[in-house]
């Protein structure tokens, strides 16, 4: 974000910027990245070279030095060299304490994925209870239709209908209940990241249309196993006995 607030109708290149006393001439500019959570913005930082930053800033002042390598295979045998940039000679050597310390990706990355796969954990199984207990309601309704519809089940199969034929009806009304309530979530869903999106900005959320497919086929699925019981008693019913129900 500095080179619009520096340099806000013309370019940066070749330009110069005084930090802390110095003037540094622009070289480059890095493409926009964004903020992470609101908590910091690499777009709001400057890149000096590691000779420059030694011989003007401080150098007991706090500072990171970030090494990218090519190879992954070779991280292990570039740790010496990252600890070459900042201790010239080994520590151990000249008894001198490390005030310094090498972290990798892979260290935050090993301590975030038990907290990441444990919220991932909690949430499906809060969901599949949630989904289970949906299931549930979903076949109670099912069943109480069949019940109240019992005369209109027998007087379609003292007509001819099959057994097929009632087992797809009822099939297809819990299934298509599922279904509405699918529509329902997502839409609240929507309005929640729409919501979410527009009061914190720098919030990285986004409307999967991946999962949307995904649940629409979950709620299928739970619709057809919430729904078979019902609709298998329902095309087993005794026409005989289905008409003489009150």
């Amino acid at each position: 974000m500095w080179p619009d607030a520096l340099f806000p109708s013309e370019s940066p290149i070749d330009k110069s910027v005084l930090i802390n006393g110095q003037l540094f001439k622009v070289i480059g500019v890095n493409s926009r990245q964004g903020t992470f959570l609101g908590l910091f913005s690499w777009d709001s930082m400057v890149a000096l070279p590691l000779g420059a930053f030694n011989k003007y800033f401080s150098s007991k002042s706090e500072s990171d030095v970030r090494v990218k390598v090519k190879d992954k295979t070779q991280i292990g045998g570039c740790e010496g060299r990252a600890d070459g940039i900042d201790a010239p000679r080994p520590r151990s050597s000249t008894g001198v304490k490390d005030d310094f310390s090498i972290n990798e990706q892979q260290a935050f990355k090993s301590t975030l994925d038990p907290v990441k796969n444990s919220i991932a954990v909690a949430g499906l199984f809060i969901t599949g209870l949630s989904l289970f207990v949906g299931a549930i309601g979903i076949m109670n309704i099912t069943f109480v239709s069949v019940k109240e519809r019992t005369k209109e089940i027998g007087t379609r199969k003292a007509l001819g209908a099959r057994r097929r034929t009632i087992l797809l009806q009822f099939l297809i009304e819990s299934t298509a209940l599922c279904l509405l309530g699918g529509f329902i979530g997502l839409a609240l869903a929507y309005l929640m990241c729409f919501g979410i999106g527009k009061a914190f900005p720098s919030f990285p959320i986004h409307f999967s249309l991946g999962l949307v497919f995904a649940s629409m086929i979950v709620s299928i699925a739970t619709g057809l196993v919430s729904g078979f019981a019902p609709a298998w008693t329902a095309s087993r019913l005794d026409p005989v006995v289905a008409l003489r129900y009150e």
